[in-house]
């Protein structure tokens, strides 16, 4: 097992009608407990990091300890940035060790979103890095892309063929109606419109916007091709309420170990909790 892209993990997730679950961590001790999880299961996994947070470390600094986790690992994890809208800074990414990329135009027109992935595509492939893109706009918050109620809009099925053939990703993500963040009213996904595009698309599909969703959402959206389903909000909720539980229950308890501990096991679980379910494990 090892460091890896995403190209592998996913094109087997997909031919076996399974999903890899996409963790966004947001330091070495979500990382860490994320990675434990997967090696528990026996199941590869995908590290994701938002743009907020990698520039919160530093390119290079965030890289330096989540690059000896991957490689340490016993099983395949891809580090995966996501939702860069920024060109240089994902070439940036790719050059600071990344193996796999996201690079977020939806929000621009489809010339100009196939033109900036496409070069991103072509400065990946010769460093062995994957590309997943995006069409269609998910409504919620993202890092810092704010999508209002209202705005958002379901990918065009004309607009991904052209996009898929003359963009080169190797994972797409359309917009089908999930959104980022806590779910706050009805979810009204467009199922048929995900098994129509997975039955044309080259590349695996992502899901975005997965915390909240129900067990039969998923069930269904996996058989209908999603290879790939991003966590976030999850792993931010176990990450804070964690703590806020152990500060609770031990007020006069000022160990930062003991407090790091329970925190990263409330992150184990949450993380433990999706592969299981993603990889149609009993």
């Amino acid at each position: 097992m090892s460091y890896v892209n995403m190209k592998t993990i996913l094109e087997d997730a997909r031919k076996n009608r399974y999903a890899v679950g996409a963790f966004n961590i947001v330091n070495y001790l979500t990382a860490k407990a994320a990675v434990e999880a997967a090696e528990e299961l026996g199941q590869p996994i995908i590290l994701q990091t938002s743009v907020k947070t990698v520039k919160a470390f530093g390119v290079n600094e965030m890289m330096a300890y989540l690059k000896p986790i991957a490689e340490n690992a016993r099983v395949d994890v891809a580090i995966h940035l996501d939702h860069s809208t920024d060109v240089d800074f994902t070439k940036a990414c790719i050059d600071g060790g990344w193996s796999s990329v996201m690079y977020d135009g939806s929000q621009l027109s489809l010339a100009d979103n196939i033109r900036n992935t496409s070069a991103i595509v072509a400065y990946a492939k010769t460093r062995n890095v994957t590309v997943e893109g995006e069409l269609g706009a998910i409504v919620g918050v993202e890092d810092d892309i704010v999508v209002l109620e209202g705005n958002h809009a379901h990918a065009n099925p004309d607009d991904c063929r052209i996009y898929l053939k003359e963009s080169g990703i190797d994972a797409f993500a359309p917009a089908i109606g999930t959104a980022h963040g806590v779910y706050k009213g009805e979810i009204n996904i467009d199922y048929n419109l995900f098994e129509t595009i997975n039955q044309f698309s080259p590349c695996p599909l992502v899901l975005h916007g997965g915390t909240g969703l129900t067990d039969q959402m998923f069930h269904r959206l996996i058989a209908l091709g999603a290879s790939k389903v991003n966590i976030s909000t999850a792993i931010k909720i176990a990450y804070c309420q964690g703590m806020v539980v152990y500060t609770n229950n031990n007020p006069d308890q000022n160990d930062p170990l003991k407090l790091d501990a329970f925190t990263k096991e409330q992150v184990k679980k949450v993380v433990a909790e999706h592969i299981r379910f993603f990889g149609l494990l009993d």
